[in-house]
């Protein structure tokens, strides 16, 4: 019989435990493999937004404005805003194509239940957002209003009807909806900048002005013309990107943690069983070294026996996380603080390998020590427990 025969039979006479193991391993691996490709789409996702929105510059007060955006959307108010004059100025510099102001704002419903997003723009916002399909028209007047896809879904409103906002006070007539972006865009009322300003009494007044350039290479120059304006504060789009990530740094230090703790548990689970396993067969062992097997002997079966504990937990945990990926993706979306539209979730042959690399050598560490007690056994411990 050979080693792997008998590796197999000794981890079928105990099918429940052996499978229990492979079980936290399984999820240990699938844990490692999740986050991977998380961390792996939420770049390409971001890097492929940002560069895809055509805006190549943000101008804003002193401040970012991610951060401001920020504030607003958990219910907060930005102290400084920029002039509208600022928005022609910005039109106005040799090197910029098109320039398009925003007025983010936010108000508690009066129960307290929710907050209403807002988002004031100008007409030149599609320009500068070649993803944003508007299903219907763009604003006729003053009492037009456009629904991100996620308000029009919980709203239950289509083009043409009208819709009553109790924070505003005001009914408006939908006439466009949004197409689903998967990102922040898709929770806002859309309102013409001037009706905007008028109901935040912020008349004249913008949070941010986007920027698309003629040509990518004179982003410097451009730059630092823009922050020679009073006031004003300029972000390159990749930089937003590394604000972003900074961002959310926090949640994925909480997920890295309970990545930790998923690794630790099964090491732990797995040193358990296979410790118990050699435990039960010590007078199994005494009886392999009696009829001549080597030291080397056991510790090849029991390593086996870890081994194919973690080959198969590494590769149901994998699959696992193939299968669940559209689901682990919709929970991420829950709770992170800014969402590109993209694929979160990518495994790249890169993820597959780190995981079947750490989860292995999770299992090498929690099965070498049991692996090498078994070794150890004398051969006279059969005879002795006879």
């Amino acid at each position: 019989m050979t080693l792997f025969k008998l590796a197999l039979k000794n981890l079928k006479r105990h099918r429940i435990r052996t499978a229990l193991t492979t079980l936290g391993v399984a999820i240990a691996a699938a844990t490692l493999f999740s986050i991977l490709s998380f961390d792996v789409g939420y770049r390409e996702s971001l890097h492929e937004e940002v560069a895809g929105t055509g805006i190549h510059l943000f101008v804003s007060t002193e401040g970012c404005p991610l951060e401001a955006a920020s504030l607003i959307i958990h219910g907060g108010e930005i102290p400084k805003f920029l002039q509208m004059e600022r928005l022609n100025e910005v039109r106005s510099l040799d090197g910029v194509k098109e320039a398009a102001g925003f007025l983010i704002f936010s108000l508690p419903t009066l129960d307290g239940s929710k907050v209403d997003l807002f988002y004031g723009i100008t007409d030149d916002v599609p320009k500068l957002k070649p993803n944003w399909k508007v299903r219907g028209g763009w604003f006729k007047d003053e009492h037009s209003i456009i629904l991100g896809s996620e308000v029009a879904r919980i709203e239950k409103r289509n083009v043409g009807d009208k819709i009553y906002i109790e924070t505003l006070d005001a009914e408006f007539e939908v006439v466009g909806i949004l197409e689903r972006t998967f990102g922040q865009d898709d929770g806002f009322y859309y309102l013409p900048i001037n009706v905007a300003q008028k109901h935040f009494r912020k008349e004249g007044k913008l949070t941010a002005v986007g920027v698309q350039l003629y040509d990518v290479s004179q982003l410097q120059s451009v730059k630092n013309v823009l922050e020679t304006l009073p006031d004003v504060y300029v972000v390159p789009a990749e930089d937003m990107s590394k604000r972003i990530l900074e961002l959310i740094g926090g949640t994925k230090a909480l997920m890295y943690s309970v990545l930790l703790i998923a690794l630790f548990v099964s090491g732990l689970g797995l040193l358990n069983t296979i410790l118990m396993a050699t435990f039960e067969r010590q007078r199994e062992f005494g009886y392999m070294r009696c009829v001549g097997a080597q030291p080397l002997d056991v510790l090849k079966l029991v390593s086996l026996e870890t081994l194919i504990i973690c080959v198969v937990g590494i590769a149901t945990g994998i699959i696992t996380g193939f299968v669940l990926s559209s689901g682990v993706e919709h929970w991420f979306r829950q709770f992170l603080p800014y969402i590109p539209a993209g694929k979160l979730l990518r495994p790249d042959t890169f993820v597959v390998l780190i995981t079947t690399g750490v989860t292995l050598i999770l299992g090498a560490l929690a099965g070498f020590y049991p692996s090498y007690g078994a070794s150890r056994i004398p051969p006279m411990e059969a005879i002795r427990n006879e």
